[in-house]
């Protein structure tokens, strides 16, 4: 009885780690496959802290931010954009990879102006190579998001979402019942047949499978009008 205790617990506490972990990796790569790469570089000068590369954005940011730079100072990486016209509010994300063009994070910001032509400094991962600008609202106007086409990695890593959900469904289920069922007989070895299992298991996963794609795949075609393929 202790054994398979233990074993629940372990089990709930492995599969509450890897939803909190592994699957949000996969989601940032995910949304990751649908963003344009958009933004150059454009120049290069170095300091007293290293190099400092400023890029262009891709053309519906460069209407509202026209460059910004990836340096470092003091502190650490840093990004700072330049406005080129003059807003109140800004919300925007910047999508930070690293040199191997591996998603690291996505940082959502909010952001005041006060007759300032600059955005204020956001820190960066140590491992930052570079960064893509998403302009996402303009005082209260919501900026239309651009995105590629419906491509292969994108595909692959939908597949990779599916397949992780679905396992991680399907262990949850098979460890519940598993363990309610020795509950219900005091713990004595009861299992369900394997044809059983199979169907439940396999309902399971495809309801998870249709339910995911279903939002992954509404949300990327059925966007407003003003997206723009790449």
């Amino acid at each position: 009885m202790v054994s398979w205790i233990i074993f629940f617990i372990a089990g709930v506490a492995l599969s509450l780690w890897f939803t909190a972990w592994v699957i949000p990796k996969i989601m940032f790569r995910t949304n990751a496959a649908t963003m344009p790469v958009g933004s150059k570089a454009v120049d290069r000068y170095k300091d007293d802290f290293g190099e400092t590369v400023v890029y262009v954005p891709s053309s519906t940011a460069r209407q509202y931010i026209k460059r910004y730079r990836i340096g470092r100072d003091s502190e650490g990486l840093y990004f700072c954009g330049e406005l080129a016209k003059n807003v109140a509010f800004a919300e925007y994300e910047l999508t930070v990879y690293n040199a191997d063009n591996e998603l690291i994070q996505i940082l959502r910001i909010q952001e005041k102006f006060n007759s300032s032509n600059a955005t204020a400094v956001t820190r960066l991962p140590d491992k930052t190579d570079y960064v893509q600008l998403r302009l996402v609202c303009l005082d209260d106007n919501p900026i239309p998001a651009e995105r590629k086409r419906f491509n292969l990695r994108y595909g692959l890593w939908l597949a990779a979402l599916c397949a992780c959900i679905a396992f991680v469904v399907d262990f949850l289920i098979w460890l519940t019942v598993s363990f309610v069922l020795r509950c219900l007989n005091d713990f004595v070895s009861v299992t369900l047949q394997t044809d059983v299992w199979a169907a439940i298991l396999g309902i399971a996963a495809l309801f998870v499978v249709i339910v995911t794609c279903a939002v992954s795949l509404g949300g990327f075609f059925l966007r407003k009008r003003g997206d723009t393929d790449e």
